[in-house]
């Protein structure tokens, strides 16, 4: 797997934690255990260099999604967003989020 197609999936679910003002350590590490549950390789110092990236930037989901849904991981997508963004509960702005990001690659189940 291409380590920089995870990157752009870790700014989606980054995205939709972040919509209730703050990503939670809660959230982080869910994130993190998902994805290295998947992708062995993929490597927590990768990941916190992607987050630190990632609040410095100022791009919009919609940005992140196009990046990412054509490599066939948009379940993966969208079950990454669900599990580390309702790791500490899922508020209704989190919520909002994540179906935008079901609606856009496809997955509104």
């Amino acid at each position: 797997m291409d380590l920089n197609v995870i990157d752009g999936i870790v700014k989606v679910s980054a995205c939709v934690c972040g919509k209730d003002g703050v990503i939670s350590r809660v959230e982080e590490d869910s994130m993190y255990q998902f994805i290295h549950d998947r992708y062995p390789e993929y490597l927590k110092k990768r990941f916190e260099s992607v987050l630190d990236e990632f609040f410095l930037e100022d791009i919009q989901i919609e940005t992140y999604i196009s990046d990412v849904k054509n490599f066939g991981l948009n379940s993966f997508v969208v079950e990454l967003c669900r599990f580390s963004a309702g790791s500490d509960g899922l508020d209704i702005k989190e919520n909002i989020a994540l179906d935008k990001v079901k609606k856009m690659l496809g997955e509104s189940k």
